[in-house]
């Protein structure tokens, strides 16, 4: 009788498979609409203190290479995936896989795009590669593993997103399926991230380093390092080791059947997700209330939200963007919820911090993710109540291409002026060849 595959062998073989296959028409559009997106969130951040910090760091620390610095400059692949990866994450602005928590797009296009141009890879091999991560990070994630790891204080992108880096590595550097395995194991060796970091700098950091890990990972398997090939298979590995149980196993039935890309979703706010059905319903509450006052609201929302997202007393930026009551605060002034408006002024402004004050987070479990119920009592004596079952961007509501469009035009307009509509559209069509070229061409004008 034949023993059954482990799950790095299931993995190393969707790996192999995934080399040269044609993505069907559905997945395509994801991937591309990702990859729009995540430019427009790295290019957004490129003023950001953590952009500064992180050219700092290449001016000192840098290799010289062909990969594309979208903080500006060339380095070697690796800075790029480090430096790529982060900014990508400093806004909280990027995509959000939500059945697993995972921002995947981060790290894994990051590693993509810096592998991938110093290998010279084509476009589709690029967007294949870029699945292939996809798939791979979100899957371990499945069956609510993804989630738990950021319930037990592990931030679900730092330890799945160096998964899927490395998976996307093998198949772009087509390692063969003992080299992928190692490279899985080296990168699951080097799983780490803390959610008590959320709110710092070191949050975005978390995806930058697995990109750069993922990227290490497969370099040195391709090199003849090996690693355990049982890390995802025994109660003393990767995820038993992580929840202390000496039981958790990933579930990867569903690799390569299910396509994850499709349940990705996009924020219109530039916050954790988690604040985003809340936001929804302060922007509805807004266009109820008018002139009057508000007493107090409640917002009744899942238990993870309070965990991640119920910082109060926000200072910073990066911390006003987890703090839900300052979110709402926001909507209920009429910010739009921009990156501009997670400012040092407005964190300052006392009637924004005096309305946040009001806000209370009641956890309730029964309530998804990416819904909430909000309770309003006002000084006239009224009460108001809206529901948000699926917020803006998630799954159940999703944004589509003209949504994807606005939403990059406004961070990249600014940067690139006229070129930017240019730069979303060959993004739009990357399977093109020469996209990949012109791509660099154009963000290299940034700031020229």
């Amino acid at each position: 009788m034949t023993a059954p595959l482990t799950n790095s062998a299931i993995v190393a073989g969707y790996v192999q498979s995934a080399r040269g296959q044609t993505l069907r028409p559905e997945i395509l559009d994801a991937a591309k609409m990702c990859f729009v997106d995540w430019m427009a969130v790295c290019i957004g951040a490129r003023s950001t203190p953590e952009a500064q910090a992180l050219r700092r760091y290449v001016a000192h620390n840098a290799q010289v290479g062909n990969a594309a610095l979208l903080t500006g400059g060339m380095a070697d692949a690796a800075t790029a995936a480090l430096i790529n990866g982060t900014l990508s994450h400093c806004l909280d602005y990027d995509d959000t896989h939500i059945p697993t928590a995972l921002h995947a797009s981060g790290p894994t296009l990051a590693v993509v795009l810096a592998l991938g141009s110093s290998l010279d890879a084509g476009e589709e091999d690029l967007l294949r590669a870029f699945v292939c991560g996809f798939e791979v990070g979100a899957s371990f994630g499945s069956g609510r593993l993804g989630v738990r790891l950021n319930e037990r204080g592990w931030h679900s992108t730092a330890v799945l997103g160096r998964l899927g880096a490395a998976a996307a590595c093998a198949c772009l550097l087509q390692l063969d399926a003992e080299q992928t395995e190692d490279a899985l194991g080296l990168a699951a060796t080097q799983a780490g991230g803390l959610t008590a970091s959320f709110g710092t700098m070191a949050k975005p950091f978390h995806a930058g380093k697995a990109a750069a890990d993922g990227l290490m990972a497969a370099r040195l398997a391709q090199a003849g390092l090996a690693a355990s090939h049982n890390l995802f298979d025994s109660g003393k590995g990767l995820f038993g080791s992580i929840f202390q149980d000496r039981a958790t196993l990933p579930d990867l039935s569903g690799l390569g059947r299910k396509p994850e890309i499709l349940a990705n979703s996009f924020k219109p706010y530039a916050a954790c997700q988690l604040a985003h059905a809340p936001i929804d319903a302060a922007l509805r509450l807004r266009e109820q209330i008018g002139d009057a006052a508000l007493r107090a609201i409640s917002v009744e929302v899942n238990p993870l939200a309070i965990e991640i997202a119920g910082l109060r007393n926000a200072r910073t930026p990066t911390e006003g963007r987890f703090s839900t009551g300052y979110c709402m605060a926001l909507a209920l002034k009429g910010h739009p919820l921009t990156p501009s408006s997670f400012s040092t002024a407005l964190l300052a402004d006392p009637e924004l911090a005096e309305l946040a004050s009001r806000v209370s987070m009641i956890a309730n479990p029964e309530v998804e993710r990416t819904a909430a119920n909000v309770e309003a009592v006002l000084d006239d004596g009224r009460t108001l109540q809206v529901s948000v079952p699926h917020a803006f961007g998630s799954s159940g509501n999703p944004m589509g291409w003209p949504q994807i469009e606005s939403k990059f035009m406004s961070l990249v307009q600014p940067e690139l002026a006229a070129d930017a509509a240019t730069l979303f559209s060959t993004l739009e069509s990357f399977e093109q060849p020469g996209s990949l070229r012109r791509t660099l061409s154009l963000v290299d004008r940034i700031g020229a």
